[in-house]
């Protein structure tokens, strides 16, 4: 059995800096596949640049958690704040079924009408992998629209539902620290038979993009990792076959039952790590605010003692 990879840089639209690291990468060879997130600033500088890179695979990155939906805030109450802008986060939130698939219904139908055939469908902050509902309602999305849905370990929604193609594996991991070119070679020497996708957040950092996130830093990291010559050298010299998502969309098999998830990357979720430099910057901070910690309580005994002494 061959081995297949789709390398996928997430959020392309974020901001105009984020589109030009991702279009970079794809030039060098780095990646093979994108997706789109269609509420960004970086959106319409995003559309510019695909409708000259027919070959680059483009999915929708369907968001529900940064700026505010595509859909008429008012008809999609349990996704907004007060404000209209989507909830930041994910915790101890509920979301209506329905204003779910209203606005990524909507979502899609902007890639559609911009004239681009999206490939595949996947989520921001791994919305569709951590959530059984939100999972369902893009599984079924993927089914209408014959397309495939990047793997979650979530397996189905339903016993009775078929399942949208998928890829085999899923790699998830960070590449924002001075090993990560490394790792990505590791990586690549131990791929499994089969179609993985790996996924990536290559960018350059900008003004737009330091007003939305707090992935900084890591995004030109990573870029540095997925320009580099030797991960499409490497790619050639293990004979493995770089893809898109395309080629699941072509496959004449009809949906059907996976085998069971294999989730490589022994690195915590991508939203959830911090790169080794911002871990040791917090490391210190944590001990300073020890070493102040003690200093105050011997200051206060030595005041107590002081207090004794003179009664």
């Amino acid at each position: 059995m061959s081995k297949q990879v789709i390398i996928n840089a997430d959020d392309f639209g974020l901001s105009p800096g984020v589109n030009e690291g991702i279009i970079q990468a794809y030039q060098a060879g780095g990646i093979t596949s994108t997706s789109m997130m269609v509420n960004m600033p970086g959106f319409d500088h995003a559309l510019s640049l695909a409708r000259s890179l027919p070959d680059l695979g483009i999915g929708l990155h369907f968001n529900l958690t940064y700026g505010r939906p595509v859909s008429d805030p008012a008809l999609v109450p349990s996704l907004v704040n007060p404000d209209g802008s989507f909830h930041h986060g994910q915790c101890g939130l509920i979301r209506d079924f329905a204003d779910i698939a209203k606005e990524l219904d909507a979502q899609w139908n902007v890639l559609v009408q911009a004239f681009l055939s999206p490939t595949h469908l996947d989520s921001h902050q791994l919305l569709h992998q951590n959530d059984p509902i939100i999972f369902k309602i893009m599984a079924e999305k993927a089914i209408r629209e014959n397309i495939p849905l990047r793997r979650s370990q979530v397996r189905h929604a339903s016993p009775d539902m078929p399942a949208p193609r998928m890829t085999d594996t899923i790699l998830l991991d960070t590449y924002g620290d001075h090993e990560g070119l490394q790792r990505m070679l590791q990586h690549l020497s131990t791929l499994p038979d089969g179609i993985t996708e790996i996924v990536c957040h290559p960018g350059y950092v900008d003004d737009a993009l330091r007003e939305i996130s707090n992935w900084l830093d890591i995004r030109e990291h990573e870029l540095a990792v997925f320009v580099s010559q030797d991960v499409p050298r490497t790619i050639q010299a293990l004979g493995i076959v770089p893809i898109n998502y395309r080629a699941l969309m072509e496959t004449t098999e009809e949906p059907c039952e996976l085998p069971p998830i294999q989730m490589t990357s022994p690195l915590k979720p991508i939203e959830k790590r911090r790169p080794r430099h911002m871990r040791q910057r917090l490391l210190k901070r944590q001990r300073m605010a020890k070493v102040r910690r003690l200093s105050k309580k011997r200051r206060m005994l030595r005041r107590s003692s002081s207090t004794r002494k003179r009664v």
